[in-house]
């Protein structure tokens, strides 16, 4: 969704808290299988919904927590699992911002860092 401001205009890109390390690691304080299992359940959910048209789905992970020793099996297995499915594709957020503008016709976007 493009959102019109005084300045330019901002994107809002899909970013769910359902699979951010930082709630369920730091705030939920789950068992490092949780990050794993619940983002196969949320890919397969959203694999089948993509039957006939594009599903995104945010894995929010900072190396610091997923990325721990006892920690990065899980997050590993998750992106293989991922991995394994036909027609998955990984894009960063900037990525995903210039597929969507592309697609509704305002071009590749301009950044600014």
């Amino acid at each position: 969704m493009i959102l019109k401001t005084r300045t330019r205009p901002l994107v809002s890109v899909p970013y769910t808290q359902e699979c951010n390390d930082v709630a369920m690691m730091l705030i939920q304080h789950h068992k490092a299988p949780e990050y794993r299992d619940r983002a196969i359940d949320q890919f397969e959910q959203l694999y089948a919904d993509a039957h006939d048209s594009a599903r995104i789905m945010a894995l929010v992970a900072h190396p610091y927590i997923m990325g721990a020793p006892h920690r990065l099996r899980y997050f590993r297995e998750a992106l293989e699992h991922m991995h394994s499915r036909q027609n998955v594709l990984f894009c960063t957020g900037e990525q995903i911002l210039d597929w969507y503008l592309a697609t509704q016709g305002h071009g590749a976007a301009q950044h600014s860092s």
